[in-house]
């Protein structure tokens, strides 16, 4: 996003996913990016 470059990958999305999966493991993600889009979205 920050460049400007279209990638296609929606983040919202891929956030929710990794969450599942960390949800799924018992294990907190290792990703800030994921820390911080989770704690502003409240999640």
């Amino acid at each position: 996003d920050g460049l400007g470059i279209e990638t296609g990958v929606d983040m919202d999305k891929l956030i929710e996913a990794g969450r599942y999966i960390c949800d799924f493991l018992g294990r907190p993600t290792g990703s800030r990016v994921a820390r911080a889009l989770m704690a502003k979205a409240g999640v």
